[in-house]
């Protein structure tokens, strides 16, 4: 073989590499509304829904958070952040339709939220997180000051 087709295939099995890395690392873990799930050994994944205007605007909710049952709990998650929420919402007679969110800024990476569709109970969330990356977990983990 030639250098050319050598380097061809170096770049193009760089690339497989690198593309199957970036969607090993996320994760999916579907939460019933009103429930939360532990990932990893500390962070936890909480969703619900707020039908009023109330502690939050009316919608629904995914948020990250650390667990501890010894040293407590702290609003930061401290290994995992939420990448998309896709939420499940149901009618009276069973029609099912889904509405998908991801983060917009550095906040969204802790908590996701879409607004409430009327005449629909939201029953379910599939929810992708990934570690963090150091960049993010600079911007989570330091005093904004």
């Amino acid at each position: 073989m030639n250098m050319r087709k050598i380097l061809i295939l170096l770049v193009l099995l760089v690339a497989v590499v690198g593309f199957t890395m970036g969607q090993a690392c996320a994760a999916t873990t579907t939460i019933k509304m009103g429930n939360h799930k532990d990932v990893g050994s500390k962070d936890r994944i909480l969703t619900f829904y707020q039908p009023k205007d109330a502690q939050n605007a009316k919608g629904v909710y995914a948020a990250i958070f650390y667990h501890d049952k010894k040293k407590g709990d702290d609003f930061r998650p401290h290994t995992y952040v939420l990448r998309k929420m896709t939420v499940y919402y149901k009618n009276k007679k069973g029609k099912v339709i889904t509405r998908t969110v991801k983060p917009k800024n550095i906040s969204g990476l802790m908590l996701l939220s879409t607004k409430k569709i009327s005449g629909y109970t939201p029953y379910k969330s599939k929810i992708t997180y990934t570690k963090m990356t150091k960049k993010e977990k600079n911007v989570i983990m330091n005093p904004l000051f």
